[in-house]
C-alpha cells in the first residue's frame, strides 16, 4: 500500500489529493483545497472517505504552510499515523524545461525550473516555493514531480521547431514544449478504455486556460501551446497566439515598457479584452444575447479558433475519429460544443442535441455519426498519482 498526497497548485490556490495506491486500485481517500493563500485570512475546505468535512477560515501565508495545515489535519483524522507513513508527495508542475516526465526533487531538478521561469513565471515560482518549504521542514519526506510537458515529449521535432536561429534552440530551449499534458494524457488513456478503435483523437482542453491536442494511438503528436503557457488557443483573459512585431508599437503608443505590455497580454485580452465585459465565458455569452457586439465578436473568435485548430489537427492525424470536450468551458458549455461541431458537419459528424444537453459525461454524437464527440471530466491528479507510483515501484 502506498500513501501519495498530490498537490495542484496556483497563484492563490492549493489543492490535494490523497491516494492509496495497492496494485492496481487507486483510491481517493481525502480532498481539499485553500482558496486566496497569502491573505491574512485564506478560506479552506476539507473532505474524506470517512465522510468527516470541514471547512473555514486562517493564515495560511505560502503554500508550504498550507501543506502542513492539510497534513496536521490528515494525521488528527487518522488517514495518516504519521509523516512517516506518507510514502511522497507529488507535484503537477508546469515547466522543467530540459527536464520531462517523473522526476524525483533534487537540486537539479530545482536548478533547471528556476533557469526557466521566464518561460512560465505565473506557475514556476509557486511550486519552488512549495518544493523549498518542504525540502526545509520535512527533509527526509520524497518529493516527485510530473512535468505539465511529460505527455507532449512525443510531438516530432519538426513540429515542436520555431523558425528562429537554431542556436536559441539549443542554448536557450526556445521551442514548443505545451501544457496541460496531465488533462489530455488523462482523456487519452481514457478514450482507449471507452473506444479502443478510436486512433485518432482531438482533445479540448476549454476552461480558464485552454489548449488542443492531436493523439495518434495514445500518444501527442500536437498541441496549441508553445515555450509559455500564453501561446496557443484564445483563453478567458489571455491573448493566446500573437503578432510580436506588435509589441514596439505598443509600447510607444501605450507609453507603456514591454513588461506593462506583456501583463495587458496576458491578464486582460482573450474573452475580457475582446468583450469589455468579463473573463467567464457565461457573462460574455448572455452579453452577445443581449446585442453586445464585442461580446459576440469574441465569442465568435473563440469559436473559430477552436475550429482552426481541429481543423490543422485533422490533417496531421490523418483524419479523425474521435472529438473530446473537457475543462471547465468544454464540460458545461453546450453552446459552444454545438456551434464548433456544427461547423464540422462536412467530417460526416452529427451532434446528438439532446446528449449535448445534458451535463452527464459520455458520448454526445449520434450512432450514425463518422466521428464520435465526447464530454469526458478528466481527471489530473489521477494521472500524477499514478507516475508517482509507478516512480515508487
Amino acid at each position: 500500500m502506498k500513501k501519495i498526497f498530490i498537490m495542484n497548485l496556483g497563484t492563490t490556490s492549493f489543492k490535494f489529493k490523497l491516494y492509496h495506491v495497492d496494485g492496481d486500485s487507486m483510491d481517493v481517500r481525502a480532498s481539499g483545497e485553500i482558496e486566496s493563500v497569502g491573505a491574512a485570512q485564506s478560506r479552506w475546505q476539507y473532505s474524506d472517505c470517512n465522510g468527516k468535512s470541514a471547512s473555514g477560515a486562517s493564515p495560511v501565508p505560502n503554500h508550504g504552510a498550507g501543506f502542513t495545515l492539510f497534513l496536521e489535519m490528515l494525521q488528527v483524522e487518522g488517514l495518516l499515523r504519521s509523516l512517516d507513513d506518507l510514502n511522497a508527495v507529488g507535484y503537477k508542475a508546469v515547466h522543467g524545461g530540459n527536464l520531462s516526465g517523473t522526476r524525483i526533487v533534487d537540486d537539479e531538478l530545482i536548478a533547471e525550473m528556476e533557469r526557466v521561469t521566464p518561460l512560465a513565471p505565473a506557475h514556476n515560482p509557486i511550486y519552488l516555493s512549495a518544493m523549498k518549504d518542504i525540502r526545509k521542514n520535512y527533509p527526509n519526506l520524497l518529493q516527485i514531480a510530473r512535468f505539465e510537458t511529460s505527455f507532449h515529449a512525443t510531438i516530432p521535432d519538426y513540429r515542436t521547431t520555431y523558425g528562429v536561429p537554431y542556436a536559441w534552440r539549443e542554448e536557450f530551449g526556445i521551442r514548443k514544449y505545451g501544457f496541460h499534458g496531465s488533462s489530455h494524457e488523462y482523456i487519452a488513456t481514457t478514450m482507449q478504455k471507452l473506444q479502443p478503435e478510436a486512433k485518432r483523437v482531438i482533445t479540448c482542453h476549454l476552461g480558464g486556460s485552454s489548449s488542443i491536442c492531436a493523439i495518434l494511438d495514445g500518444k501527442s503528436v500536437a498541441t496549441t501551446m508553445g515555450a509559455t503557457l500564453q501561446s496557443g488557443l484564445f483563453n478567458n483573459n489571455r491573448v493566446g497566439d500573437f503578432e510580436p512585431f506588435c509589441l514596439p508599437m505598443l509600447m510607444e503608443k501605450l507609453n507603456c515598457s514591454m513588461e506593462e505590455v506583456l501583463a495587458i497580454l496576458s491578464k486582460q485580452s482573450g474573452l475580457l479584452g475582446l468583450s469589455g465585459v468579463s473573463n467567464d465565458l457565461r457573462l460574455v455569452l448572455e452579453a452577445a444575447d443581449q446585442g453586445n457586439e464585442h461580446a459576440q465578436l469574441a465569442v465568435d473568435t473563440l469559436v473559430d479558433n477552436i475550429l482552426g485548430y481541429i481543423g490543422m489537427y485533422t490533417a496531421y492525424l490523418g483524419g479523425l475519429d474521435a472529438l473530446v470536450f473537457t475543462g471547465g468551458i468544454g464540460l458545461n458549455s453546450d453552446i459552444i460544443r454545438s456551434r464548433v461541431c456544427e461547423k464540422l458537419a462536412y467530417m460526416g459528424l452529427v451532434l446528438d442535441a439532446n446528449a449535448n444537453n445534458g451535463r452527464t459525461d459520455g458520448c454526445i454524437s449520434t450512432t450514425d455519426s463518422k466521428v464520435s464527440v465526447w464530454r469526458l471530466k478528466t481527471d489530473e491528479e489521477s494521472i500524477v498519482a499514478m507516475n508517482v507510483c509507478s516512480m515508487l515501484q
